[in-house]
């Protein structure tokens, strides 16, 4: 992969069960895919959602079995996914600040140089100021253009 990354389509499907609910939910978007030593880094825009002004940059970062994902714009947001352990962040939108609190059971990515695409698979559960809501199953699919 070059260091000027590749142009990859990106979709995410995400699945959250709380109790007997459970909703699944699916984004595509273009962005860019960067391998930096152990490191990778995959970066978009994400699709306005109905009634937002601005859009929201993503940048996911993956190294040593973790995840940081970082939201920028109508939606902020800085979380760590660590394997084991519980993290705090904060969650920004346009209703304020919220307190979040994972604990991450899995983070894997797999990525096939020849076939040009790879996937990442994130399991955690999610307390939100306070309040549990619910376990969390985020499945990204990477494919070079």
């Amino acid at each position: 992969m070059p260091s000027t990354g590749s142009t990859v389509l990106i979709t995410i499907h995400t699945t959250v069960k709380d109790g007997k609910r459970k909703e699944v939910h699916k984004m595509e978007a273009s962005g860019r895919l960067f391998q930096r030593g152990h490191i990778l880094v995959l970066r978009f825009t994400e699709p306005r959602e109905e009634g937002q002004e601005r859009t929201t940059d993503q940048t996911i970062k993956l190294s040593d079995g973790q995840m940081l994902v970082q939201r920028k714009g109508a939606i902020s947001m800085n979380q760590r996914f660590i394997p084991g352990t519980e993290t705090e962040g904060t969650y920004h939108s346009l209703y304020g600040p919220l307190a979040m609190r994972t604990s991450t059971s899995e983070v894997t990515y797999d990525w096939d140089e020849i076939a040009g695409e790879g996937d990442i698979h994130l399991r955690y559960g999610l307390v939100m100021q306070g309040a549990s809501t619910g376990s969390y199953h985020m499945h990204v699919e990477i494919k070079e253009v």
